[in-house]
This record gives structure tokens, sequence and C-alpha cells, in this order.
């Protein structure tokens, strides 16, 4: 590794009770690296199973930034930002692997494509399938053909348009936004952009940063010659329903930021209706509401669309948990 100007490319990856992952991740960045100038820099967000201790016996020289709250996925990728030295940044989830080249062919496409803010690769399952990392903006057309309720309803019709919108991952092409499990972006220009949205403490922040990239002018691309694999889910397989609540409230501030008032108002009114839908489920179940998730997360949505305020502070207030 080196510091300074010269460097290629600083990778930003965040950890929360990820050590074995994370351990992993890192393995392939630097079995891949090849002959290119890296900074690897892992902020871990108050893990408590050992993750520091393990990446520092590892690798004693790379830099760790140990928080001791976790204050989400966005601030953590930012403090990696603010230290970071290379023309480029990677935001790497740490339940990724790269695979030969992915670095070097990224890098290639933002040196030959003064125009390219963004690059993103192809993203491969554990089991060998391709998963669908690159979209259209968000519109309520989308949300509403995404819908669970739809998917019940009419599910063949539900998949016939999901398929129509779906982008081809096979092929290199310009795209609207690029998931952020890895995502190469000019670092100048991500500082300019005023790095990730804290507001967001998870999800979406990605989907911001890539119009906010947009509107300077730049394009965002999807290569099909360099790939990564993701084991998704893995990192917050644990806390399914608080990671749901969280990507919610994320959903509203994206709306809330992005879409005009009167599309706003109408995805507010669609996802009230649907956190109702569930509050509803949840009374007329047998499950203990005392005890249900399902129910407060409902409640904590419908406030949060009422009364503009975040109900909990940080969102993962029960366990802490956060992408990583």
């Amino acid at each position: 590794m080196t510091s300074g100007d010269d460097l290629d490319l600083s990778i930003a990856i965040v950890s929360y009770n990820t050590r074995a992952l994370v351990l992993d991740c890192l393995r392939s960045v630097f079995e891949t690296s090849g002959k290119m100038t890296v900074q690897v820099i892992l902020v871990d967000n108050n893990s408590h199973d050992g993750t520091p201790e393990a990446v520092r016996g590892q690798y004693p020289t790379m830099q760790l930034i140990v928080n001791h709250q976790n204050q989400g996925f966005s601030k953590a990728v930012n403090q990696a930002l603010e230290i970071s030295c290379g023309r480029y940044l990677l935001m790497l989830n740490s339940d990724t692997r790269l695979q030969p080249r992915a670095l070097e062919h990224m890098v290639a496409c933002l040196d030959q494509e003064p125009n390219i803010g963004v690059v993103g690769c192809k993203q491969w399952t554990e089991d060998g399938r391709m998963y669908q990392s690159c979209f259209h903006f968000p519109s309520v057309r989308d949300h509403l053909t995404y819908a669970a309720l739809f998917r019940t309803c009419a599910p063949r019709l539900q998949g016939a348009l999901a398929s129509k919108r779906a982008i081809d991952c096979s092929q290199s092409q310009d795209v609207d936004w690029i998931n952020g499990a890895c995502l190469m972006v000019r670092r100048d220009l991500m500082k300019a952009c005023g790095g990730l949205d804290e507001g967001y403490f998870m999800y979406f922040e990605d989907i911001d940063l890539c119009r906010a990239i947009r509107q300077r002018g730049y394009r965002i691309r999807h290569m099909a010659d360099a790939d990564v694999t993701h084991l998704i889910g893995r990192s917050g397989e644990r806390y399914r329903e608080q990671l749901n609540l969280v990507w919610e409230f994320s959903r509203i501030r994206y709306v809330e930021k992005h879409f005009p008032l009167f599309t706003r108002w109408i995805m507010k009114a669609w996802i009230a209706t649907g956190a109702l839908a569930r509050l509803i489920s949840t009374l007329v179940s047998s499950e203990s509401i005392a005890h249900s998730t399902a129910f407060g997360a409902s409640l904590s949505i419908i406030s949060r669309i009422l009364t503009g305020k975040r109900p909990m502070e940080p969102e993962l207030a029960w366990n802490g948990q956060g992408r990583g």
C-alpha cells in the first residue's frame, strides 16, 4: 500500500459484527489488487465479535477506524472518504468477494472515460446466479410494480412488468444507479457532492449519490467485464425485521427529497397504507403485540409519515446493527 497523490484507489469497507466476512473480503482485495497502489480503510461500527482485533492481527498496517457507536453506513463511508487519498474511492460491502481483474477493469474505465463519474460491475450470488445490481431511478410505477400486494394478487402480471423494467446486467451500459455493494466513484467528485447523505442511516444512499453525480453531468456506468461475488444479506441476516424498518425510513427520506409534491404524497400514502395493513394484521394475529417487532415497526412508519420525525435515534436502537 502507498499513500499520497499517486494512489490509484482507496477502498472503504464498513463492518458490524461480520468478522469472518470482513477477513474473507480483505483477502480478496489484496489477492486481486495486482500492481495497483491501493489504500484499504475499514470502518468498524462498534462490533462486539472481535472484528477490529482480528483485522489488526492479520493486517497490522491497514487503516482502521473504530467507532464506539453505530451511526450508520453513510456516516462510516464519509469517515473513510475524509482520510482517503486515492484518485478513486470504492465502496465495498464486507459480504463481497472481488474476482480477478475486477478492480483493474473498473479503474481503467474511469481512467479512459473522464465523463464517467461512477462505475459498478456484475454481481453474482454465492450459487452462481447474476444479481440485479443496476436500475432505473425509483418512480411511483416501480414502487407499485414491486409492492407485496401486487405480487400476491397478480403474481404473473407483476412478474411480467418487473421483467420488462429490469436492466440486462450482462451488458455494459449507462444506467441511472448501481447498488453500493461494489461502487467506484471519483473521489474528488464524491467530495464535491458532500459525500453520502448521512440522513440515510442505511439504504438509498447509493441512489441518492448516483442522482447527485448525474445532476453534475457525469455518467453512471455498469461494466459487464468486471465481477464480484455478493453474499446477499449475509451481513444483516440476523436483523431482517429491523433492517426492513430502516429501509422504509430511507425510502421515505428519498421520496421527500426527490419526488415532486404530488407524487411524493401518493408515495407516502401508499407506504402508510401498507404499514397500516401490517398493523391490522398484527392486531388480529395470535402473536403478542408487546413482543411483535412488526407492530412496533408499523407504528414507527406511520408516525414518521404523519409527523416527519424519526421515532428512533438512531434507527437501529434495538441492537445497533447496520450494514457491514
